[in-house]
C-alpha cells in the first residue's frame, strides 16, 4: 500500500514553549484529500491535533491552511499518487489558536472597515423597482459573490508580509462587490479604498493563486478599483502622475539617460551566414531599451546564436503598462495604435512573432491589448511571446559547447510571466541548461520584488521592505547568485542591494539577468 508523510505544525500554547513539526504516515487512496488525511491521523493516531472543518465541500471555507506554503482548503487539495511528503502550516498573518486553528479576527476587522453591505439611504423610501438590478450590472458582481471568506488570500498577501496596515484583498473584493452595486448609496467607498492601501498591492497576484474561488483578483477587482477610482478624480497618486508625465512626454517609462538600444543597433540584425531558422521583431520595453542595454545586447546575441534574424523598429512607444496597471485605462488608445500599427506593418511582410524582453511589457500585451484592440477596432495580426517562451518552444535551442558557469544560484519568478501563464519550469529548464549553474529550490515561489503595480513609485519604502526580504531569502538559503528576466525585478534588487552596501552590509551576493547569463554561456 502506498503511504504519505504529511509533516504538520504543532503549537499548544498552554503547554508548547514554541511551534514544532510533528510527522505522521497515512495510507494513500484515490481522490485522497488533505482534510482525509487530517481526518485519518485524528481518528486513528492522534486525537489532539486541531484544525477546523465544515461543509468538506470547498463553500464554507472552514479548512484553510497552508499547504506547501500557500493557502489551500484541505477539503479541495487533493494528494496525487506520486506525492510522498507534505507540509502543512496554520494561515499566515494569523494568531495561532492550537495547531492549525487560527483568530480569523484581524481578517473580519479588516472586512468590517470597508461596510460590506449595501448602503441606503433610508430617509427615502425604497420601491420594488428601485432594488432591481441589471443583467449587465450583476455580471460584474457575480465572480465577486464567490468569495468564502476563507482568509487564505490574507494569508499569501506578500504587502500584509511587510506592512500590517494594509486591508487586505478579500475587503478589497468585497469594496467592489458594493461600489459596482447600482443600489449602493455609499459615496465614501473608493475613498477608503485609497486610504487603506489600493495601491500598495503589487499586483504579484499571491492571493488570486491561493483563493479557491478563483476570483479574478488582480485585474478584475484591484485593478477595477483603480480604474473607478481615477474616474471619481481619486486617484492617480502624486507619484503615479510624475510616472505618468514621463511616458507622456518622453515615450518611456524612464527618462533617456544613456544612447537607446534601438539606436545602438540597425533595424535588421542578421550577423550569420545562411538563411534565418526564424525572424523576430523585439520589443524591448522602456527599462531594457533606456536603462539596461546590456539586456538588449545579451538577447540579440542569443538569437544571433541560434540563428535568429531580428527586427528591431525604433519607432515603438511604451506599452503603457503603468496606465493600466493605476487604472488610466481610458488613456490606453495611443500605445495600442501606435504600437499595432508598427506590429501589423511587419506582419504584413510576414513577421508575425513579436518578441518581447519584458515581463510587463509581455503580460500587458498578452492580456490588455486583445480586448482594448477589440474595442478600438484595430486588428491584431501578429502573436506575442516572452523571449525565454520563444527559446523554449519555437526554436531549435543551440546549447552545444555552452560555457560553464560556476555558481550556487536561485531562479526568481516574475509575477508578470506567472500573469502571462508561462511557468516556471521554462525558464529553470533553460537555466540548468547551462553547464556549473546549481540551482537551489525556492521555499515558495511568488515571493516578490515589491517593483510592480506602482508600488516602488508611491510607496518606496513598502517595495524595499519586499525586495529586501525576497534577497535575504535567498541568502538564507546559501545561494551567491539570484537570477531573474524581469528589468523591474533587476532595478528593485540593485536598489536594496546597493543600500545595503552603504551601510556596510557586505553581501557578497549578485543579481544576475537571465540573457545576460545565457548569452555569457555562448562565450568562447
Amino acid at each position: 500500500m502506498t503511504e504519505i508523510k504529511l509533516i504538520i505544525f504543532r503549537y499548544d500554547p498552554s503547554k508548547d514553549e514554541k511551534p514544532h513539526y510533528e510527522t505522521y504516515t497515512v495510507p494513500w487512496r484515490q481522490r485522497l484529500t488533505v482534510l482525509d488525511a487530517l481526518n485519518y491521523i485524528k481518528e486513528n493516531i492522534d486525537s489532539s491535533i486541531s484544525f477546523r472543518q465544515g461543509c468538506r465541500s470547498a463553500i464554507c471555507g472552514s479548512c484553510a491552511v497552508r499547504i506547501e506554503k500557500r493557502g489551500c482548503l484541505a477539503c479541495k487539495t487533493t494528494i496525487g499518487e506520486e506525492t510522498r511528503e507534505i507540509t502543512i502550516d496554520p494561515l499566515n498573518h494569523y494568531k495561532v489558536i492550537r495547531d492549525l486553528v487560527v483568530d480569523l479576527e484581524p481578517f473580519y476587522e479588516r472586512m468590517k472597515q470597508i461596510q460590506p453591505y449595501l448602503v441606503r439611504n433610508n430617509t427615502i423610501a425604497m420601491t420594488t423597482k428601485e432594488m432591481l438590478i441589471k443583467p449587465e450590472d450583476l455580471a460584474e458582481a457575480k465572480n465577486l459573490r464567490d468569495c468564502i471568506l476563507c482568509g487564505s488570500c490574507f494569508s499569501d498577501c506578500n504587502t500584509l508580509d511587510v506592512d500590517n496596515t494594509f486591508c487586505g484583498p478579500a475587503a478589497l473584493v468585497k469594496t467592489l462587490r458594493f461600489a459596482s452595486d447600482p443600489r449602493d448609496n455609499n459615496e465614501g467607498r473608493l475613498a477608503q479604498a485609497v486610504e487603506l492601501g489600493l495601491y500598495k498591492c503589487p499586483v504579484d497576484q499571491e492571493c488570486e493563486f491561493a483563493c479557491p474561488k478563483e476570483i479574478n483578483i488582480r485585474r478584475g477587482a484591484i485593478e477595477r478599483l483603480r480604474y473607478l477610482a481615477v474616474q471619481k478624480e481619486l486617484a492617480p497618486l502624486p507619484e503615479h502622475k510624475k510616472l505618468i508625465n514621463s511616458v507622456l512626454d518622453s515615450g518611456g517609462i524612464v527618462p533617456v539617460k544613456a544612447k537607446p538600444a534601438t539606436e545602438m543597433f540597425p533595424e535588421y540584425i542578421k550577423e550569420f551566414d545562411g538563411e534565418p531558422q526564424a525572424e523576430v521583431l523585439l520589443y524591448l520595453g522602456c527599462i531594457i531599451n533606456r536603462r539596461k542595454q546590456n539586456v538588449a545586447a545579451a538577447i540579440i546575441n542569443i538569437f544571433q546564436n541560434n540563428r535568429i534574424a531580428v527586427h528591431l523598429p525604433g519607432k515603438v512607444t511604451c506599452c503603457g503598462s503603468p496606465f493600466m496597471r493605476i487604472g488610466q485605462r481610458d488613456s490606453m488608445r495611443p500605445f495600442v495604435e501606435k504600437n499595432f500599427s508598427i506590429f501589423n506593418d511587419y506582419a504584413a511582410r510576414g513577421i508575425t512573432d513579436v518578441v518581447t524582453s519584458c515581463s510587463g511589457c509581455n503580460s500587458t500585451f498578452r492580456h490588455d491589448f486583445p480586448k482594448l484592440a477589440k474595442e478600438f477596432d484595430i486588428p491584431m495580426n501578429f502573436r506575442i511571446f516572452d523571449v525565454g517562451e520563444y527559446m523554449y518552444e519555437k526554436i531549435a535551442l543551440n546549447v552545444k559547447g555552452l560555457k560553464k558557469t560556476n555558481i550556487r544560484a536561485m531562479y526568481h519568478y516574475p509575477c508578470h510571466i506567472r500573469a502571462s501563464g508561462l511557468a516556471e519550469d521554462i525558464y529553470i529548464d533553460l537555466i540548468q541548461r547551462i553547464p556549473g549553474v546549481e540551482l537551489v529550490k525556492v521555499p515558495k515561489s511568488g515571493y516578490c520584488c515589491g517593483g510592480g503595480g506602482g508600488v516602488r513609485a508611491a510607496f518606496p519604502e513598502l517595495a524595499d521592505r519586499l525586495a529586501v526580504r525576497r534577497i535575504e531569502i535567498a541568502k538564507e538559503s546559501g545561494v551567491d547568485t539570484l537570477i531573474t528576466n524581469c528589468p523591474f525585478c533587476v532595478l528593485s534588487f540593485e536598489r536594496v542591494l546597493g543600500m545595503k552596501e552603504e551601510r556596510g552590509e557586505k553581501m557578497g551576493f549578485r543579481i544576475i539577468d537571465f540573457y545576460e547569463m545565457f548569452s555569457e554561456a555562448y562565450s568562447i
